[in-house]
């Protein structure tokens, strides 16, 4: 029986990967946090739980012992936070994983990354080939050094896949719908770009995507864009949102540079008084959700075969039924 650790389980994609892995009869490990609240579900269902931090080498050897695959998820994915954090976790994590994947000759190890690895906010189209582009933000910058290290260990014989999503949506999300939708609610959305694309992957394609480039022959050594490939705009998901939520759709235009501005005064502010919590504006969120840079993810429906099986229209269907059915103080827990 094949063995696939799963890191960042208790995510968004990662929570899906185990629930994939399960049906196609893997026997299932995953590493969460000691005391993380999803571990006692996940051995409810069968799953192997290790717990323990990715940021611990120890931890992640003991994982990693005894698995045929590791999907490796588990990431600080924010726009604000602590930049060590960041580090000790997007990097270090990443080279904890490489290492325990060399020293136990796993037969595969796909690392997610992130379509923020390329500059999308300066060029019109985006490939596998694209640059990686360091940009003084957190999270792109910390992923990027994170690819860096998978490749240095690709070098040296480790076989691994890197798979760059664009936005991904589905039910269970904490980050896109969810956020967009609280905003709207609260009258507090408003745009500063006309007409930006939204490329976007649903949950269900992205594991396709995944579970390709685990399994597939030529997934090895290669890297991946995902996106399904229908075009949407950033005004066109708002008003799907706030249709589906009886909410007015926002309607007000600020200037992008105003806009810029404003979110790089708030970070100054919030790091000021220490705060945890995000600003209502960060630089990095301002750029990213005005980028018109398209991705171009032919190469995994040429090399792979991969080809989106739920719409754009089925799949914002479904994530809006799940939207619904929690509670709307609920809708902002990031």
């Amino acid at each position: 029986m094949t063995v696939a650790l799963i890191t960042g389980a208790s995510g968004f994609i990662g929570s899906h990967l185990v629930k994939r892995c399960m049906q196609q009869g893997y026997r299932v490990k995953v590493l969460v946090r000691k005391g993380n609240a999803s571990i006692a579900g996940l051995k409810r269902e069968g799953v192997d739980v290790v717990e323990g931090d990715i940021r611990q080498a120890e931890a992640v050897n003991h994982a990693v012992n005894g698995a045929d695959l590791v999907f490796h998820s588990a990431a600080l994915t924010s726009d604000w936070g602590s930049l060590k954090d960041f580090r000790d976790i997007n990097i270090g994590g990443t080279r904890n994983i490489c290492e325990a994947v060399t020293r136990y000759k796993v037969k595969r190890l796909v690392h997610v990354s992130t379509f923020e690895s390329f500059d999308h906010s300066r060029l019109e189209l985006v490939n596998e080939k694209t640059p990686y582009s360091i940009r003084n933000q957190s999270y792109p910058d910390t992923k990027i050094k994170g690819n860096e290290v998978v490749w240095e260990h690709v070098a040296q014989g480790m076989p691994a896949s890197i798979v760059y999503p664009v936005w991904v949506y589905g039910p269970r999300d904490r980050t896109l719908f969810p956020l967009l939708a609280d905003s709207i609610r609260r009258r507090q959305l408003f745009y500063w770009s006309h007409h930006a694309p939204m490329s976007m992957v649903y949950i269900d394609n992205l594991i396709d995507l995944l579970m390709l480039a685990a399994e597939h022959p030529g997934a090895e050594g290669e890297d991946f864009l995902a996106y399904d490939g229908e075009p949407i705009t950033f005004e066109a998901v708002c008003e799907r949102i706030a249709s589906a939520i009886h909410s007015p759709p926002p309607s007000l235009y600020l200037p992008y540079n105003l806009v810029y501005i404003l979110a790089g005064m708030l970070e100054v502010l919030y790091r000021i008084i220490r705060s945890s919590k995000r600003p209502l504006l960060t630089r990095q969120a301002v750029t990213l959700l005005a980028s018109h840079a398209l991705p171009d993810a032919s190469k995994a429906r040429q090399v792979l075969g991969w080809s989106p099986g739920v719409t754009q229209d089925e799949g914002i269907n479904r994530t809006l039924k799940w939207l619904l059915s929690i509670d709307p103080l609920q809708w902002k827990v990031k």
